[in-house]
Formats: structure tokens, C-alpha cells, sequence
């Protein structure tokens, strides 16, 4: 695709590529239909956004290196800040911000989402 791109444009590849790694919203990579940001900014941190993180990774069989369910329904990514302390720790899922998450909330969203997806089949 990249190819592709830089030809239509009249580019080099290596510019195409740089900007397509540069931009956060950008992938390589294909994603999953509900994209989990946890935030791991000072407020979300201190108020333990890593349990969060490892609670959403376990349930869903995702890693740091390979972010991306089986399925393809979920994609589990960190972020520096989300923009919303004041209800930390936070995750959002496909921008939808959730506040003030735990372990246990972390693991009925997911639920929820399951049975969302099921639902749209």
C-alpha cells in the first residue's frame, strides 16, 4: 500500500513511511474492531493504570508485542495521556472515555463488548 501511495503522490517510499510511523493514528499494522487506549499518564499511573493495562492483556490474550487479538476484535495499546485526570485511571475504547477503572471494570467491559460484537452478527 505503501508503494502505492508514494507512486500516486509522487513520493519516495521513505517519506510515505515516515509519515505513516510518525502520526499516532496511523498503523502498519491492522487493528481490532474496539481499539483499548489505557493511559499510563502521572495521574493514571499513581492511581494504578498497570493493573488495568495487565488485566485487559491477560483476559484478552494480548502482549506489548502483539497488541491484537486473535479475533480481531481488540487491540490493547498504552498512552502517555488520555486528557482526562481528573477521572483517572481511565482507558478509552474507540475514543469513548472510561473513568475511574479497575481490574473488575476492565474485565465487564470487556464482557460488554463481546456481546456487543456478538449481537451486530
Amino acid at each position: 500500500a505503501l508503494c502505492y501511495i508514494a507512486k500516486e503522490l509522487k513520493m519516495s517510499e521513505a517519506k510515505i513511511y515516515g509519515v505513516a510511523t510518525f502520526y499516532e493514528n496511523f498503523s502498519l499494522e491492522p487493528k481490532g474492531k474496539f481499539v483499548i487506549k489505557i493511559c499510563d499518564g502521572t495521574a493514571c499511573h499513581v492511581r494504578k493504570s498497570v493493573p488495568i493495562l495487565e488485566e485487559f492483556r491477560k483476559t484478552l490474550g494480548v502482549t506489548q508485542e502483539k497488541p491484537t487479538s486473535d479475533d480481531m476484535l481488540f487491540t490493547v495499546e498504552t498512552v502517555s495521556c488520555l486528557g482526562a485526570c481528573g477521572l483517572a485511571p481511565v482507558c478509552t475504547v474507540n475514543d469513548h472515555v472510561h473513568p475511574s477503572m479497575t481490574p473488575e471494570k476492565a474485565r465487564e467491559l470487556i464482557k460488554q463488548l463481546k456481546e456487543e460484537a456478538a449481537n451486530e452478527n
